[in-house]
C-alpha cells in the first residue's frame, strides 16, 4: 500500500528489494500484488496473564495530510475482551500512583 502511495521512496524501494532477496514467499506474493488499502479489521493479541484479547480496529486518514492516521483500537461490547479490559483497569486502579513531583536541585 505504501510502495503504491509512495513509489518514488528510497527507503520502501531498498525495503523491498531486501526482502524479495531474501524470501521467496514474499517475492511471490510482491509479485502477484496482493495489496489492499484495508482501513478496519479484528486483531488478536496475547496478554502474557489475561490470555488472547480480539481487538476491532479502525484507521481514519487526515485530509490534511494522507501520510497521517489515527488507528482506533475497541474491544466489541459484552465481548471477553472487555472484560478482560475491566480486569486491567481495575489493577491499573490498585496501583498506587508514584510521585512524579519534579525537583529542584539548584539553590
Amino acid at each position: 500500500m505504501q510502495a503504491a502511495d509512495n513509489p518514488t521512496d528510497p527507503r520502501l524501494a531498498a525495503l523491498v528489494g531486501e526482502l524479495s532477496v531474501t524470501d521467496p514467499q514474499f517475492r511471490h506474493w510482491w509479485a502477484a500484488r496482493h495489496v489492499a488499502h484495508q482501513e478496519f479489521g479484528t486483531k488478536t493479541i496475547h496478554h502474557p496473564e489475561l490470555g488472547d484479547l480480539t481487538l476491532d480496529w479502525d484507521a481514519f486518514q487526515w485530509a490534511g495530510d494522507p501520510d497521517q492516521q489515527l488507528i482506533t483500537w475497541s474491544a466489541p461490547p459484552g465481548s471477553p475482551t472487555q472484560e478482560k479490559f475491566r480486569i486491567l483497569s481495575s489493577w491499573i486502579a490498585a496501583t498506587p500512583a508514584r510521585d512524579v513531583t519534579e525537583r529542584r536541585t539548584d539553590a
